[in-house]
């Protein structure tokens, strides 16, 4: 009986076992391999990490009944339709990832398979976070994860730059590490059990009840500033654009979606429970202290977006513009929270999926300009447009489709964001004509949110107008047939998912509330 049972819970973590498996197969390859340093060598080693983690996305396993998820190992391990969904994400950007560093000029040719395997580590961790119902592996993969993206931001040992972000990074993540940890004492000394679920539900009673309210959310504030450095979220930013500059930029566009969206897997593991769990049905009545989740998660989403789309008005260099571009995104993924209804987690899992091909698809095209320009400011890209049109036009859509312009399907993803926020303030109004308080808050967000996305537009377009109206005679611009390819492989969804039906079947339902308790406040 007890080997069954181990059987069906080591049947739940196969794509786990199988990234597992390639990370010891490619170490062993690049220790046996004696000529490591060739390009044909380090093809393999990509390739074949790139395979295994699509390998791994196919053993994950599907969620039929989103009501019920299932518990493996004493409910250490979940597996429902909100992790499958973070699975996907991080094993899509594993594989463009390792397929993208092999063509790259930045990173060091020795030794590649220990890069390989860094990276296959980091999305093994988020797999693990992703299906965490344990405070325990929760904190392991979170900081398993966060050691990996340490080493990989300073893989290029030999210059001086990636060297200076890796040690900012790992300073600032060493602090909101130890600061998160503590927010979990306090959790744990406040529920009595390292469940997740079982936890959160317990602090959330506490918060209605009003019993130790100050040090809940003390708790929950230390909480997120860890997840919170993770997703960079105003005011623990500040790593972000030195990072994502001085690392090379495969590692950058990893760093930019997986880790993440491994800060969001984190997030919504622990929101999850607060907006599904049956238990809080027995609490009618309006409740004025949780209102102030609503008001922080909905101030941190309007901060951060217009700090980031402010700062990258401003920026010259390609890569520390995306990096402030990702920090907007941040801002307009927290939306959902500060809505915290189950449309709204679904169309930020929806915006997720969106924006991992739309980031990848602009990192890669910029990949390609740093190689052949040896430099990531945006003045050296200028004619780059005549040289490649393909790769241009691939650039210009991922851009308008950041921007959230229509045909793509960026325009889709933020469409139902900010329809999900101010279907809540209509909510709010109870049916009645006079807009009350918190439905005017709502909609100040959503209008927040669609004044971004135009001021949005102006810095992406820095790249067409030095692309197209500028030129340099001496610029020298190679693509290959199979780096097309990818380029293709990625903007091309931009336009297919305008048919939004798939995208919404496999979010939908990924919570069951009974009765979201947040809806009582907005009556």
């Amino acid at each position: 009986m007890m080997l069954a049972d181990l059987l069906h819970n080591c049947a739940a973590c196969l794509s786990e076992g199988v990234l597992a498996l390639t990370i010891i197969a490619v170490l062993i390859a690049d220790m046996l391999l004696p000529f490591n340093t060739s390009r044909g060598v380090c093809t393999v080693l990509g390739v074949f990490g790139a395979c295994a983690a699509l390998l791994a996305l196919a053993y994950a396993p599907p969620v039929t009944d989103p009501a019920a998820p299932e518990m493996f190992f004493s409910g250490v391990f979940i597996s429902d339709r909100l992790s499958l969904i973070f699975k996907i994400i991080f094993y899509l950007g594993a594989i463009f990832t390792l397929l993208f560093s092999e063509r790259s000029s930045e990173l060091s040719r020795y030794r590649f398979g220990e890069y390989s395997a860094l990276v296959l580590g980091a999305v093994l961790s988020a797999s693990f976070l992703a299906s965490a119902n344990n405070f325990v592996l929760f904190l392991l993969a979170f900081e398993t994860l966060s050691l990996c993206c340490y080493v990989l931001a300073a893989y290029d040992k030999h210059a001086r730059l990636p060297g200076e972000a890796a040690l900012k990074y790992l300073l600032y993540g060493a602090v909101a590490s130890s600061i998160m940890l503590f927010g979990l004492s306090y959790i744990y000394g406040l529920t009595q059990t390292l469940s997740i679920d079982r936890s959160m539900v317990s602090l959330a009673e506490q918060a209605v009840l009003g019993t130790g309210t100050l040090v809940v959310y003390l708790s929950m504030l230390l909480v997120l500033t860890g997840i919170g450095f993770k997703i960079a979220m105003f005011p623990f930013h500040f790593w972000c654009p030195d990072v994502y500059q001085g690392a090379p930029t495969p590692v950058a566009a990893f760093l930019s979606v997986v880790s993440k969206a491994a800060g969001f897997a984190a997030l919504l593991r622990l929101a999850a429970p607060v907006i599904s769990a049956p238990q809080l049905a027995a609490y009618t009545s309006p409740v004025d202290r949780l209102q102030a989740m609503h008001l922080l998660f909905g101030l941190a989403a309007c901060i951060t977006m217009t700090y980031g789309n402010l700062a990258a008005l401003r920026q010259t260099n390609a890569k520390r513009l995306l990096a402030y571009s990702s920090i907007a995104h941040a801002g307009y993924l927290l939306l959902g929270l500060a809505v915290f209804r189950s449309d709204a987690v679904e169309a930020m899992l929806a915006y997720l999926i969106i924006y991992t091909l739309m980031n990848l698809g602009a990192f890669w095209v910029v990949i390609l300009l740093v190689r052949e320009t040896g430099s990531s400011e945006i003045d050296s890209f200028a004619g780059a447009a005549f040289k490649s049109p393909l790769l241009f036009a691939v650039l210009f859509l991922c851009l308008i489709s950041l921007t959230g312009l229509p045909p793509t399907a960026g325009f889709a993803a933020k469409f139902l964001l900010f329809k999900s926020v101010i279907a809540a303030g209509i909510d709010a109004m109870g049916g009645g004509a006079r807009i009350s308080l918190n439905a005017a808050y709502y909609f100040a967000l959503a209008l927040a949110g669609v004044l971004n996305s135009a001021v949005s537009l102006f810095y992406y377009m820095k790249f067409a107008r030095k692309m197209v109206f500028e030129k340099q005679p001496n610029l020298q611009f190679a693509c290959t047939r199979l780096e097309a390819m990818y380029a293709l492989a990625l903007g091309l969804p931009l336009l297919l998912l305008l048919d939004f039906d798939p995208l919404l079947d496999l979010v939908s339902g990924v919570l069951n509330p009974v009765l979201p308790t947040m809806l009582t406040l907005l009556k």
